[in-house]
């Protein structure tokens, strides 16, 4: 899995359905998703607010995004809609999402051994991102690296919550 640069077709017009909505409740939109899973198409939008996302903020969204997919194009590609939080250890999926994720903790996943880094799997800090290259800082020191090098990151944040 590597970082896309953006939305497949499907996910931009649905980014762009549902963004007013879940901004206009005061949630940030952190993701769509649109994949197949056996026979059938999910489209998955993954919300987020400062205080964590709860199943009433999920359903506080779900009819009005329905309502508004239903009278999309494209809708007819979809079989099911899902509301839900982006999660404590969320994907970073996109180039975008790298920019507001500069000082969490993160798992980094690499297609090879990268010089510097102590495995091809280990946690950081993401200190920064500069469009072609992130710099991370763990107990190994900081390193650079390309994101073509990348082939998934994670946000490593659930030790900082009390469950």
């Amino acid at each position: 899995m590597a970082l896309a640069k953006g939305f497949s077709s499907v996910e931009a017009a649905a980014e762009a359905v549902v963004r007013p909505i879940v901004e206009s409740h005061g949630f940030v939109l952190w993701d769509v998703w649109f994949a197949k899973e056996g026979a059938k198409w999910y489209l998955r939008v993954f919300i987020d607010k400062a205080e964590g996302v709860s199943l009433d903020d999920c359903e506080a969204v779900d009819g009005l995004i329905n309502a508004e997919l239903d009278k999309q194009d494209f809708i007819d590609r979809v079989d099911y809609v899902e509301i839900g939080s982006a999660g404590l250890e969320r994907p970073i999926r996109r180039i975008a999402q790298l920019a507001p994720s500069v000082g969490k903790k993160v798992k980094v996943k690499t297609y090879k051994l990268v010089e510097g880094a102590p495995s091809k799997a280990f946690s950081a800090v993401l200190d920064g991102f500069d469009g072609e290259n992130i710099t991370v800082n763990g107990d190994f020191g900081t390193l650079t690296m390309a994101i073509a090098d990348i082939s998934g990151i994670n946000y490593d944040d659930f030790d900082d919550y009390d469950i």
